[in-house]
């Protein structure tokens, strides 16, 4: 109960909302207790600091992370949400993984032999959504193998036909595109026509992010502009194109940090959540894929807050509340929506 107590205290000192008496309390326990002063104090330099070494800062997080789960009580009162906790055995899980699995494999076969009209091409089209919370795998019929994020959309025709192959995007999407000289492979987007050969690649592009980007993982890949067809962009591996506007720009991918060398831009395909420095707003449309809830902004100088982490397991809750000890700010939970203020 003391440690529970302590992290609850050293946000609300962190963020500035701590009471005198608590802040009395506060200061006997770090002057009694050597591992809660070495605490704060490490967490109280990376709160002053204006330069914040990445490295540092994911340690950190993973600290913060591993002190959310507060009891109900103290949670309701810090962020006014009651939380509900069941307790697996493991049978019960196991259960509930067949259940997950029974019922995404009757949406994907529902999706997956879903038609869309015919273009004027005449060809048969099918598209595959994935839900919220849920990645799922294809095979296109030329062998291209496409895994498709929470929340997106591929439409891809029933044969390839022609001198070309194209599939159109809304969302994230890995290929790993079956390589035929002779039929080039086209990704379409909102913003931009991505043109290869055989080769891997990221692309993603949800309407209600403010960017589009596309990240090179092996061979080669041309991107054009939805408006601008004439321009050209040769990317080589380890590029990334980020589109936003009318303007664009190359990067490199992105890894987690110096000791770990997974990319953040592919972290999704093993269900986490990765950010490096990224804006609050494009955090909350990632955790609001991932936990299929709406998420509002009543703050809007909330969405430019900057944070660097990573969630996998963590419920929604406990990812707020992490992200809540390192800038504060309050959030209310009504149905499926979450506001944030």
């Amino acid at each position: 109960m003391t440690e529970e107590r302590f992290t609850e205290l050293l946000g609300k000192r962190l963020s500035g909302e701590i009471t005198v008496e608590e802040s009395t309390e506060f200061g006997r326990m770090i002057s009694c207790n050597e591992a809660f002063k070495r605490e704060y104090e490490s967490l109280k330099m990376y709160w002053q600091q204006d330069e914040k070494p990445y490295d540092r800062i994911a340690d950190i997080f993973e600290k913060i992370k591993s002190q959310t789960d507060i009891p109900e009580r103290e949670a309701r009162s810090l962020v006014q949400l009651k939380r509900i906790r069941i307790q697996f055995s493991w049978m019960q899980k196991i259960a509930a993984v067949l259940f997950v699995l029974f019922v995404f494999a009757g949406a994907y076969k529902f999706l997956l032999n879903k038609d869309v009209n015919k273009d004027t091409d005449a060809k048969e089209w099918k598209q595959l959504q994935t839900p919220s919370g849920l990645i799922s795998k294809l095979r296109l019929p030329d062998g291209t193998q496409v895994t498709l994020n929470s929340e997106s959309v591929l439409k891809y025709p029933l044969a390839f036909t022609g001198d070309i192959r194209e599939v159109h995007l809304t969302g994230e999407a890995y290929f790993d595109v079956a390589r035929d000289h002779k039929h080039p492979f086209i990704v379409h987007t909102d913003k931009m026509n991505i043109r290869v050969l055989g080769t891997v690649f990221n692309v993603k592009s949800y309407s209600n992010d403010r960017s589009e980007e596309a990240t090179l993982l092996r061979g080669s890949i041309k991107v054009t502009f939805a408006d601008n067809p004439g321009e050209e962009v040769m990317l080589k591996p380890t590029d990334k194109i980020v589109i936003k506007d009318s303007n664009y720009h190359l990067e490199k991918q992105t890894y987690y940090n110096e000791q770990d060398n997974r990319i953040m831009e592919t972290l999704w395909m093993i269900n986490k959540v990765a950010f490096r420095d990224e804006s609050f707003e494009s955090i909350a449309n990632s955790l609001s894929r991932k936990y299929g809830v709406k998420i509002i902004f009543t703050n809007n100088s909330l969405r430019d807050l900057k944070f660097s982490g990573e969630f996998e397991k963590e419920t929604l809750d406990q990812a707020l509340l992490s992200l809540q000890i390192v800038s504060p700010f309050h959030y209310k939970v009504k149905g499926n929506s979450v506001y944030l203020y």
